[in-house]
């Protein structure tokens, strides 16, 4: 380190991508949706409160609609307004935005048998793959980090990633398993309106996973993948 010039030590640095005003609305009618639980079918506000209530033009709102219409996550429809299409969704933030204690079990079992196919996917696909699947993961995940998709992704369930090293275990009973119980997984998280976690916490520990995938370390990955599934609020109530 002692050796290295500025140029080194700067090269390490990535860029932070500059974000226009109409990426940022439409991040806004995300959480908009999110918060208020709104529904397929449900109508937005018009351009004209959007843009008062942001302090922005309309040409940003009508940008930042479309941008999430060009995504499915609304329709406009001329003259008649912008209505949701997919119904975002808020991170987990205690027990008690749950619900019942049934509900939380439920959602523990859930959460549970996905940790047992997924750590069990995981563990086997790091011992059996290459350079093919590690440019395949990086890509996933990329991807994921990178517009239009981060806002996409940013209020919804994604199992991509996991689904991804599913795709390279080189076992397709293991494979059918996985899927199973991520459609479980889904539809009891869905149920409530709500994510595990946020985008940017599930983003971070994608890249861990991956990491210790490309290491070869089979342990260190399925150590990773449980740590993955850790929610105090699924936690056994005492």
């Amino acid at each position: 380190m002692e050796n290295a010039t500025k140029a080194d030590l700067v090269r390490g640095l990535r860029p932070i991508p500059r974000k226009r005003v109409s990426e940022e609305v439409a991040a806004r009618i995300q959480e908009l949706i999110a918060s208020r639980n709104l529904k397929r079918g449900d109508r937005l506000p018009s351009e004209r409160e959007i843009a008062e209530t942001l302090g922005v033009g309309r040409s940003a709102v009508r940008e930042g609609l479309g941008y999430l219409a060009a995504l499915d996550i609304i329709t406009v429809r001329q003259g008649q307004g912008s209505f949701v299409n997919e119904p975002q969704r808020l991170a987990i933030l205690d027990r008690e935005s749950l619900g019942s204690k049934e509900r939380r079990e439920r959602l523990r079992m859930a959460t549970q048998a996905r940790c047992v196919l997924d750590c069990a996917v995981v563990e086997l696909a790091t011992r059996v793959g290459g350079p093919k699947m590690f440019a395949a993961l990086r890509e996933c995940l990329e991807a994921a980090d990178t517009e239009p998709e981060r806002i996409k992704r940013a209020h919804a369930i994604d199992l991509s990633f996991e689904e991804c090293i599913g795709d390279h275990c080189g076992n397709p009973y293991l494979i059918a398993l996985q899927r199973e119980a991520h459609r479980y997984f889904r539809t009891a998280w869905e149920s409530v309106g709500l994510m595990p976690r946020p985008a940017s916490e599930r983003s971070a520990q994608h890249w861990h996973i991956f990491e210790a995938i490309q290491s070869g370390d089979a342990e260190e990955a399925r150590r990773r993948m449980e740590e993955h599934f850790r929610l105090q609020a699924l936690a056994p109530e005492k």
